[in-house]
């Protein structure tokens, strides 16, 4: 589990730090920086992924520009040349700071592993090519963590200390060092979803990530995969039951005999006369293609534990808004999702438990310099208003004030 997140110099961030639950939701008026939190956090999953490229950021729902725009621009002219993207988790802590190349605006790279990279292959170059043992012994004095070992290894190479043993051993070896210094999974799969109608109803759109695309592709298709394999059953039945939250919903299934291309739902509406009970995600409204994106990627064992969802109040009522909370707060606890979503609808936080540890809420505002900043709001046993009301009287930021 990410434990706590550390952001600095990314767009209108300057220094910011989250220590997150299980179900967080971010707050804060148009422009204060909600979605550049999401984002310096993809730019950190993606250095965890080694593809710091523009290609892998679309894909991954970071809005890539130049790069004098990714870097803040808050010291008078003089601006600080890398990005910092610090998360830790239960084990460990994962840093990343990140520079655009000189010849390659349209590349990153992590600072930190390349100087990573230079360390240990100095260490290395002297323990195994240094036939001077004070040499040999002074690296090692130098070395804190791991002296013992790298010592004992150090003497059982001692016949394979040759400068091709190094490049053809040791060569193999740094990548592996350093992905386990750089690299997690629940980081690197993080991504953010936004979810749009239009992506939501084609049938025929693929995503080049595997099962569901941040926008929305490759729903169907996974759909179709989920109800072709008896092994999904538990998991189909659940997407189904999540749909309940709709008053009309009944039951969706799948058309009989689909061609291996065709990607298509029968959907039930219980108002329906029976010979019209049915009708295809094409005529169905927009509030149950989003419920069904959402239940899908919370539900799915394949889906990324860690993820992002900006703006999940689209499409839906105020009191189905409130449900939704509780519904999507209790679904990733129960399948070990771990999300971040942004809302503008203060009926999205009266289904947010605050007395549950794992529930968490966050104002992001900018400062008197405009700078981002977060701020937990805890549970306070002698607030007897709701939330939404809480938000929307002022009484804990996150509106505008200039009317």
């Amino acid at each position: 589990m990410i434990k706590s997140i550390q952001i600095k110099n990314f767009k209108s961030v300057v220094d910011l730090s989250l220590d997150l639950g299980v179900f967080n939701v971010l707050i804060g008026e148009n422009g204060c920086g909600k979605s550049n939190v999401l984002e310096a956090i993809a730019f950190g999953a993606a250095a965890s992924n080694d593809k710091l490229d523009y290609e892998y950021f679309g894909n991954r729902g970071i809005r890539a520009t130049n790069p004098e725009f990714m870097y803040s621009a808050f010291t008078n002219g003089k601006k600080k040349k890398s990005i910092e993207v610090n998360i830790t988790t239960d084990e460990r802590q994962y840093p990343y700071n990140l520079e655009h190349e000189q010849n390659n605006t349209k590349r990153w790279v992590n600072k930190n592993k390349e100087v990573a990279l230079k360390e240990i292959e100095k260490i290395f170059k002297t323990l195994y090519l240094e036939n001077d043992e004070e040499k040999r012994a002074k690296v090692l004095a130098e070395i804190s963590e791991g002296k013992d070992e790298i010592l004992l290894i150090s003497e059982l190479l001692k016949p394979y200390r040759s400068e091709n043993d190094l490049k053809e051993f040791f060569g193999k070896l740094y990548p592996t060092l350093l992905e386990k210094a750089f690299s997690n999974n629940e980081i690197s799969e993080y991504m953010i979803y936004s979810p749009e109608q239009s992506h939501l109803r084609k049938t025929d759109e693929t995503t080049p990530i595997y099962p569901l695309g941040n926008k929305g592709e490759g729903l169907f298709q996974f759909i179709k995969e989920l109800a072709y394999d008896k092994k999904n059953k538990i998991t189909l039945s659940n997407i189904k039951n999540n749909l309940n939250l709709l008053d009309w919903y009944e039951d969706f299934d799948l058309p009989e005999n689909l061609m291996t291309n065709e990607f298509s739902l029968k959907i039930k509406d219980k108002y329906l006369y029976e010979n019209l009970k049915y009708f295809d995600q094409r005529s169905t409204n927009e509030g149950f293609l989003f419920l069904l994106f959402y239940s899908t990627l919370f539900i799915s064992k394949i889906t990324p534990s860690f993820f992002a969802i900006d703006n999940i109040d689209a499409s839906f009522n105020p009191k189905l808004c409130m449900q939704l909370t509780m519904n999507l707060a209790t679904l990733a606890k129960k399948h070990k999702k771990q999300v971040i979503v942004t809302t503008q609808n203060p009926a999205i936080l009266d289904g947010l438990n605050l007395k549950d540890d794992n529930q968490r809420l966050f104002v992001i505002s900018r400062n008197s310099d405009g700078h981002t900043r977060a701020e937990r709001i805890n549970y306070n046993e002698k607030r007897t208003m709701r939330l939404s009301e809480v938000w929307t009287k002022g009484f804990i930021g996150g509106l505008p004030e200039n009317f």
